[in-house]
């Protein structure tokens, strides 16, 4: 990132500060760890996939139905310039050269990618919308055609007080980007076949936060935070249907109590979406609440009540199956990571904790209901950090944790898994400690 635009990269190095800035309480109570057997899934050697010289940040990643992977990521090329850049990678192949899809001479940040089962995939980020920063900035995206190249990128907002674009699509190849527009939330959508984006419609007057999924007949669910009139932050939540407005949010989290961070799941057959999110109380929780056909079920706190929980993800099977990961600081230098399941007709059983040293998870599902994990080990002493991963398959117990890059300086991790179990993770290597020192993507694939 360029300077003045966000976190630096020497801010980002106090690790433990960052992992644990959440935490209001030093919580001490420990619980015991789940045993885990060996871990099942195939990692690839990591491989850099940005400028190994550049200084890269903000991946992000996405597979298709084939198993090819496609990682965007914002690079430098000035000292007032980052550009979104792309690479793809083939099953049992190596990583493409980059492409640059913003425009070369404006700045942009946040990228998101998507893919579709038939090799459809879009991108979309934040971009200047001219050479002037005073001018606004706005969303763009850009597509990439199953057998294609990428095409040119296009506009999706106006531009002014545009931020956090938020990308989800379905299998049939609809895709939707959410994004904040001064006050409120915004939404556009690329219906499949479709070669230009709709017309922004509104989601809310206000909202921060927002997270946005798409399930496979289209309808679009929207989760944000929302400050109530006694100036208490609340999750709300709202859908829209492929040709409809966007309905009046329903507010799920209690009144008195901030809620935060909320993640937004559908399930493969669409018949349910599922709700997360940080309730701030002396110990911040885990929270749920899903919605089928008959309506919102109650709320339930699915994390350990004596521990502080933040950043939740979760996933739906194709049964209505939930499972939820999430971060849990157990001192003021240590977090590890829990999670817990739903059954589709019942409720959220015990927390289990399957790491002891662990940040920040992130989680996908595959078509054969096998649920996976990857998470981030930043060591304070001379030893590697780490990416590990773990599997759960239905019905069964998780494997692991099994590592899939033992490597310096390593942070923000993200998955993405495909539908026959093939998955990429994908991160970032600082090697010093400036804003202008190189930093690069890094990748690994598990097939």
């Amino acid at each position: 990132m360029a300077a003045g635009k966000g976190q630096s990269m020497t801010q980002a190095r106090s690790r433990i500060a960052f992992r644990l800035a959440v935490v209001t309480a030093v919580v001490t109570t420990t619980s015991a760890v789940t045993t885990l057997p060996a871990q099942a899934a195939s990692w690839t050697p990591p491989a850099t996939v940005s400028a190994p010289d550049g200084v890269a940040s903000q991946q992000q990643a996405a597979i298709d139905g084939a198993g090819t992977a496609t990682v965007v990521w914002a690079e430098r090329r000035t000292a007032d310039i980052d550009v979104i850049k792309a690479a793809r990678r083939a099953p049992g192949g190596s990583w493409s050269a980059p492409v640059t899809l913003s425009n070369p001479e404006r700045d942009a940040d946040e990228p998101q990618i998507v893919a579709a089962p038939d090799g459809l995939v879009v991108a979309a980020w934040m971009e200047n919308a001219t050479a002037s920063a005073a001018d606004g900035r706005r969303v763009m995206a850009a597509t990439l055609r199953p057998g294609g190249s990428w095409d040119a990128a296009r506009a999706v907002s106006a531009a002014g007080g545009v931020s956090r674009p938020r990308l989800a699509s379905n299998k049939h190849g609809d895709a939707i980007v959410a994004w904040h527009q001064r006050n409120g939330l915004r939404s556009s959508r690329l219906n499949a076949g479709a070669t230009s984006w709709g017309t922004p419609q509104p989601i809310a007057g206000s909202g921060r936060q927002h997270e946005v999924a798409l399930d496979f007949s289209g309808t679009a669910h929207a989760a944000w935070k929302d400050t109530d009139s006694e100036g208490i932050d609340r999750i709300k939540a709202s859908r829209a249907t492929r040709n409809g407005a966007w309905e009046t949010a329903t507010t799920l989290s209690r009144a008195g109590r901030h809620g935060e961070q909320p993640a937004v799941v559908t399930g493969k057959d669409g018949s349910t979406v599922q709700v997360l999110w940080v309730l701030r109380s002396s110990v911040r929780v885990v929270q749920a609440a899903h919605r089928t056909s008959g309506g919102w079920s109650q709320v339930q706190t699915i994390s350990d009540k004596t521990r502080n929980a933040v950043r939740p993800e979760g996933v739906l099977d194709g049964q209505g199956n939930a499972t939820a990961v999430w971060q849990v600081n157990l001192d003021s230098t240590q977090s590890g990571v829990a999670a817990a399941g739903r059954p589709a007709s019942g409720t959220w059983g015990t927390p289990e904790q399957l790491t002891t040293a662990g940040a920040a998870p992130q989680i996908g599902v595959d078509d054969g209901r096998t649920v996976h994990v990857v998470w981030l080990v930043n060591r304070t002493t001379d030893a590697d950090d780490r990416v590990e991963a773990v599997l759960r398959p239905p019905s069964g117990t998780w494997s692991g944790p099994g590592t899939v890059a033992a490597e310096n300086e390593l942070w923000s991790v993200g998955l993405a898994v495909d539908g026959s179990g093939r998955a990429v993770a994908v991160w970032r290597q600082t090697v010093g400690p400036g804003d202008t020192d190189p930093s690069r993507v890094r990748a690994s694939v598990a097939e």
